[in-house]
Parts: C-alpha cells; structure tokens; sequence
C-alpha cells in the first residue's frame, strides 16, 4: 500500500525530510495500533528487528497483542472440547 499525505508547512519552520520521517513513521504505528498491518511488516517498514519493535510499542503504550475476553470465552471452549474429546478417545 502506498499512501500519499500533502502538509503544508513553512519552508523555515520544520526540516522537511525529518517531518517526513516523523510522520511516516507514525503513520506506520498508528496502522499497527488499529491492526490494519500485521507486526512484523511495521517492524521492517521501521526498520527495526522485532524485539526493537515490541521495546518502541512499549514506550509508546501500544499493545503488541490484543487478547480479548472474547478470545479467553473461545479458548476456554476449545480446551473443553479437546480435553471431552481426549477422555472419549
């Protein structure tokens, strides 16, 4: 995916291609956070091995795993599902 974003600012109020840096990649952990790519292509975007990325999700608050009570409610089913079909067999 490719995404192009235009900001107006002026010439002498910002390096431009550390704004660009910035902002790219922010952009990048902000697709993470709402899981719109996967971890480790924000990781090679960044530039970063995985354990760099999980120490810079961190720092900035954002969850490396989301692991809901609904997926807690679907594991504890498919536990008991096994374990019935282990004491049947």
């Amino acid at each position: 995916m490719k995404l192009e974003i235009e900001v107006n600012v002026a010439d002498d109020s910002a390096d431009n291609a550390a704004l660009q840096e910035h902002l790219r990649r922010e952009a990048i952990l902000a697709l993470f956070s709402e899981r719109r790519i996967p971890a480790g292509k924000a990781a090679r975007e960044l530039g970063l091995e995985r354990i760099a990325f999980m120490e810079l999700l961190k720092q900035r608050g954002i969850p490396y795993v989301v692991y809901t009570v609904d997926d807690w409610d679907a594991d504890a089913r498919a536990l008991d599902d096994f374990e019935s079909l282990r004491k049947a067999g």
